[in-house]
């Protein structure tokens, strides 16, 4: 089963803290740039939870260390300052094309998938 984040949710959360096929994954939309991103917050065998600590989404801090990070999942500051979390590969697609081959695709956001 796969899972989308349509750019209305990026667009209005900036920051989600999900799990595809049960793996945990965040979701980085930067608004100014139109630029979302997506990494693997498990570090050191914790996951890291991460919110926007600004509206851009430029910086973002995770709740457990309260360390300082960039879109891209490199810490600049704090506790894990220089660490570096795996970064996922993002495939754009538009919902009527993927949705007609993948019907079983759940979407972010729909009382479906909480």
């Amino acid at each position: 089963m796969e899972l989308r984040h349509p750019l209305s949710a990026l667009r209005t959360e900036r920051v989600i803290n999900d799990k595809i096929v049960g793996l945990p994954v965040v979701v980085v939309h930067q608004p100014a740039s139109d630029t979302t991103t997506a990494f693997d917050p498990r570090h050191n065998g914790s996951i890291l939870t991460f919110q926007a600590a600004d509206a851009q989404a430029d910086r973002l801090v995770d709740a457990e260390t309260h360390s300082s990070w960039n879109a891209y999942g490199l810490c600049l500051s704090g506790r894990l300052k220089g660490s570096q979390l795996k970064p996922l590969v993002l495939e754009p697609e538009f919902w009527f094309a993927w949705s007609e081959f993948h019907p079983k695709t759940e979407v972010y956001g729909l009382a479906s998938h909480r």
